[in-house]
């Protein structure tokens, strides 16, 4: 679960810098590997941003706590509570977290995804 849970950690902040800064400022140089932006429905990426947003408000809420968590068992205490929140928040909106993580590393990598994102995040907000 300490594995889950430092990758949930870490999911935030790339959330929170994917949700905070232009898409448009997403790499242009496409590998192989990357996923066409087609591959990903509408209905995927819709419920991928809805489970962003929350992953994002979820985490403001705790990283005040995490900060004032005094024991690294306070700490610890206070990631496994987020973590389990965050993947509630994205189950609950439909998606696995590796699907969920795989839209997000297609999102920060992959233009095309990149806009179909945007997209999705202008009509939510």
């Amino acid at each position: 679960m300490m594995i889950r849970s430092r990758f949930l950690t870490m999911m935030a902040v790339a959330v929170l810098g994917f949700a905070a800064a232009p898409i448009a400022g997403a790499q242009s140089s496409q590998s192989p590997a990357e996923q066409p932006a087609s591959s990903f429905s509408d209905d995927e990426l819709k419920s991928f941003v809805v489970a962003a947003l929350e992953v994002q408000r979820i985490n403001s809420v705790y990283l005040p706590r995490l900060q004032a968590a005094t024991t690294p068992e306070e700490q610890a205490q206070v990631r496994e509570a987020a973590s389990g929140e965050m993947v509630q928040a994205v189950e609950k909106n439909g998606l696995s977290v590796d699907k969920y993580k795989e839209i997000l590393e297609q999102a920060q990598t992959n233009p095309a995804v990149a806009s179909r994102v945007k997209e999705h995040i202008k009509n939510v907000q």
